[in-house]
C-alpha cells in the first residue's frame, strides 16, 4: 500500500501478483498483476471467460494466505490486450 501525492488530496495504492474476478461464485478472469488507485483497477489478465466478464454483478476477490478474501464490487469492466480496466464501485 502507498499513499501517492501530495497537499491536501490523497489517493491510496494497493497492488498485487493474483486475484480472480467473480461473477456469483464462477470465475470471470484470473488475474497477474494489479493494481487498485483511484477508484479503479488495473491488472494482467492471465484467463478470461469472454461471456462471463460482459455480465453483472461482477466482483474482485483478493485472496490472502490467512483470512478471509476482500471483494469489492466492479463496474464499466474493459479488457483489451490482455488487459483489463475497471472501477472499483463503494460498498454500499
Amino acid at each position: 500500500m502507498a499513499v501517492v501525492g501530495g497537499g491536501p488530496q490523497h489517493r491510496i495504492t494497493f497492488a498485487g501478483l493474483a486475484a480472480v474476478i467473480r461473477l456469483g461464485y464462477q470465475r470471470a478472469a484470473e488475474l497477474g498483476a494489479w493494481r487498485m488507485e483511484g477508484g479503479y483497477l488495473t491488472a494482467e489478465i492471465r484467463t478470461v471467460d469472454a461471456f462471463r466478464i460482459t455480465q453483472t454483478p461482477l466482483v474482485l476477490e483478493i485472496t490472502y494466505a490467512d483470512g478471509e478474501p476482500t471483494r469489492r464490487p466492479l463496474a464499466d469492466v474493459t479488457v483489451t490486450g490482455g488487459r483489463l480496466t475497471a472501477r472499483i464501485v463503494p460498498k454500499s
